[in-house]
């Protein structure tokens, strides 16, 4: 080794004696990383799997999240969608059904589980006004189907007037057994045009807690007329499927005026059935509608491998694409 190299090799070596050469810091225990997610997300902190976890619950759930929302419960950011309009967040999830219906297909052994697709909303309720049927109701527990479900057909009892609801049974936005006229409230899918919307299907609450975190409320939409092969493919601009009522798929709006996008659009009974028989039977979108949420495009897509699938394949590919650790996909 030259004298020059011995001496810059003795130089570095000083260098590095002082407090400008610090050591690597030593990596952070799981309880640090912990204590800082709680200072970080004093509301709460999503205990999912999530980049440092030592431990996390399985999340059946595919997120799309707000980044206000992501921030407020240490969320990973690969759940982030800047395309969700109209909520904090939405989580979607299927599920195998407690008690599927049968008789047109066989007896009992020829009658499949059939899965449901169930979307948690949450609502930032210090800008979002939605309109209730029955405004006295905070929590409504959805029906709990355990054996005395099965036992009286709780169901067919309050179609028919015979079970008295105590708190947590009475649903907010569309009790069973009110009209349209007694102010229930619709969930309606829609595919967005330019000026108004295609009627694509409803969907009903199946749980709701308002302020669940203060500030937002909590509601659980269940696509409970779907699986009948009605959805659009949203991955055709034109549409090409005929099915439907009048003024739902009036195919010759179609190449002036495709769908955009998907959406949801909150309105009440009465006023979606006293707009829905104007001469031009559509409805503005989005001033007919008392709140609209814009969809992300895999929502979409989500609602209709379910309504023609009727399996998981896809729904497990969204989901192992956003999970934290995935490879990214294009």
């Amino acid at each position: 080794m030259s004298s020059k190299i011995k001496t810059i090799t003795l130089l570095l070596a000083l260098v590095c004696s002082t407090t400008a050469c610090a050591q690597k810091p030593a990596s952070k225990s799981h309880i640090q990383i912990q204590e800082e997610r709680v200072q970080r997300c004093p509301e709460g902190q999503y205990a999912g799997p999530h980049d440092g976890a030592r431990s996390f619950y399985q999340d059946p759930y595919v997120w799309f999240v707000s980044r206000e929302f992501a921030q407020r419960f240490c969320m990973p950011e690969s759940y982030i969608d800047d395309s969700l309009k109209g909520a904090l967040a939405l989580a979607v999830r299927l599920k195998n059904e407690e008690f599927t219906l049968c008789g047109f297909v066989g007896g009992p052994g020829s009658c499949p589980p059939k899965q449901k697709l169930l979307i948690d909303v949450y609502i930032d309720n210090r800008k979002v006004k939605i309109p209730k049927a029955d405004p006295s109701v905070s929590y409504y527990s959805g029906v709990v189907q355990n054996s005395g479900w099965l036992a009286a057909n709780v169901y067919d009892r309050k179609k028919n007037g015979g079970f008295a609801e105590v708190e947590g049974e009475r649903r907010p936005f569309h009790p069973i057994g009110r009209s349209a006229q007694d102010g229930t409230v619709m969930f309606r899918y829609l595919g967005v045009r330019e000026g108004w919307a295609t009627g694509a299907g409803g969907l009903g609450e199946s749980f709701y807690r308002a302020d669940w975190i203060p500030g937002v409320d909590l509601i659980t939409l269940d696509a409970y007329n779907f699986g009948y092969q009605g959805a659009r493919n949203p991955d055709q601009q034109i549409q090409t499927e005929r099915r439907g009522g009048r003024g739902y798929y009036d195919e010759e709006f179609d190449k002036s005026n495709p769908i955009k996008y998907w959406a949801i659009g909150v309105i009440k009974s009465s006023d979606f059935f006293e707009k829905y028989k104007t001469e031009s039977k559509t409805i503005p979108y989005p001033s007919g509608y008392e709140h609209v949420i814009a969809l992300p495009h895999k929502v979409a897509q989500i609602i209709y491998q379910y309504d023609w699938k009727q399996g998981e394949i896809f729904f497990n590919s969204v989901k192992n694409a956003i999970q934290p650790g995935s490879a990214p996909t294009k």
